[in-house]
């Protein structure tokens, strides 16, 4: 069998081009993809990507896409709107014409997207993140009255704040005015200061920030530096960065930080899982440096205020003391005369009252001591004696324990006028009451 004449490719690919031609003429799709390969040529104000669709990490298709000028102004409406970047990685639903080119082959334009998705996307990959650390860290992260609480907005927040940790990249303009804001601050305050350089645009940098928080706590424990604060901010970028602040390691790392942390990535809008889960967010690094002048500055106020409070209150108990010093001196000054003959007066009473009084102290001395000697008398052994009681010596010492004697031993038993020799002989004890009385 005779081969056919071969034609040659660009007759081939008009063919393919005139039958996709009329096929796809005047026809337009909705179509749900990932955008791959994204690359934006501003001068021209083209874009140029690659419509993807995956099964997991598996490539099931891929169609080249364009979006001309039209196109890029529809790219920059949702942009706007959404405040997603348009950019590898994102899923998006865009309305595409279908192309075939000879040279540059199949390929599909850009006509509209559905801003709609993207934020419902981004929502529900959001609302993934917080239902995550609700179900995996319960101790960091748990809801109250309906709203997202933290570890960290539990902590206290030190009246001064002077050792400071910022996290950010330190080659950004935010990071210049935070700088400049907080250092060159007409109170003359001074901050110590530790930087933490970070990656804090795209979401693919959220392992690398949570990291950064981890080496803020590593330092701490080694160094025994408390810090006042942890400073997050964001010098400028697009508004689609933000997405790194919505990510579960970015948060959990400030949700579970050790001291308060601060937040001013930059945004006018919504605030980001780690502004709701952090201290407290503020819009702007500037933002974040005012605010902690005017907590210092709060501070300092109420420290002049109650000084001025001792000043007062020190003055008027001077002045009262003045006052009834003066009252005293005034007294001193009016009444010597009669003060000095009243002290005179007293003085010559108790001179005619002290014979009397003398004489009746010893009397009533005598009288006490006569009857302390009375009863020393009756208490003394010759008197116990003279009653018709006795005591047992043994070996010359008075026996008080009957414990002490054996039997066989040579005892002296003392009466009012002898002194009786004797040995024990035997021994009974006595439970019975000693006298009947």
């Amino acid at each position: 069998m005779a081969m056919p004449s071969p034609i040659a490719l660009s007759e081939l690919s008009l063919l393919v081009q005139e039958t996709l031609r009329r096929r796809f003429l005047h026809e337009r799709y909705w179509v749900l993809a990932e955008i791959s390969n994204h690359s934006f040529y501003p001068q021209k104000g083209f874009h140029y990507f690659d419509l993807v669709e995956k099964t997991g990490n598996s490539l099931k298709a891929k169609i080249p896409g364009v979006a001309w000028s039209p196109g890029a102004m529809q790219i920059a409406a949702f942009e706007r709107s959404t405040g997603q970047k348009f950019q590898s990685g994102i899923e998006v639903c865009i309305e595409v014409t279908i192309e075939y080119h000879a040279v540059y082959g199949l390929k599909a334009t850009l006509q509209h997207i559905d801003p709609a998705y993207t934020l419902g996307q981004l929502a529900l990959a959001r609302q993934q993140v917080i239902y995550r650390l609700l179900r995996d860290e319960p101790d960091t992260v748990w809801l109250e009255d309906e709203q997202l609480c933290s570890f960290n907005q539990q902590l206290t927040l030190a009246p001064v704040l002077q050792k400071l940790a910022v996290v950010g990249s330190l080659q950004s303009a935010g990071l210049e005015d935070f700088r400049h804001s907080l250092l060159e601050n007409p109170f003359e305050y001074i901050f110590e200061i530790d930087y933490y350089d970070s990656r804090v645009q795209g979401e693919e940098q959220a392992a690398a920030l949570a990291d950064t928080f981890e080496k803020i706590k590593q330092h701490s424990r080694q160094t025994g530096i408390d810090y006042d604060a942890i400073v997050l901010i964001r010098g400028g970028g697009a508004s689609t960065d933000l997405l790194l602040f919505d990510q579960f390691e970015t948060a959990l790392a400030v949700a579970g930080a050790p001291f308060p942390v601060l937040t001013g990535i930059g945004h006018q809008k919504d605030q980001t899982l780690a502004d709701l889960l952090a201290f407290r967010s503020l819009k702007t690094p500037t933002q974040v440096a005012e605010h902690i002048l005017q907590q210092n500055r709060h501070f300092e106020l109420s420290v002049l205020q109650t000084q001025a409070q001792l000043l007062t209150h020190s003055r008027q108990r001077l002045q009262e003391a003045k006052l009834s010093l003066a009252q005293i001196r005034s007294a001193l000054t009016l009444q010597p005369a009669r003060h000095l003959t009243s002290q005179l007066r007293r003085l010559d009473q108790l001179l005619v009252s002290l014979p009397s009084l003398s004489r009746t102290r010893f009397k009533n001395e005598r009288q006490q001591l006569d009857s302390t000697r009375r009863l020393l008398l009756m208490a003394s052994p010759e008197k116990t004696l003279e009653r018709g009681f006795a005591w047992i010596e043994k070996a010359g010492e008075i026996i008080t324990d009957p414990a002490a004697l054996a039997l066989g031993d040579a005892i002296q038993i003392r009466l009012k006028n002898n002194l009786i020799h004797s040995h024990v002989e035997q021994k009974t004890s006595n439970d019975g009451p000693a006298f009947e009385l």
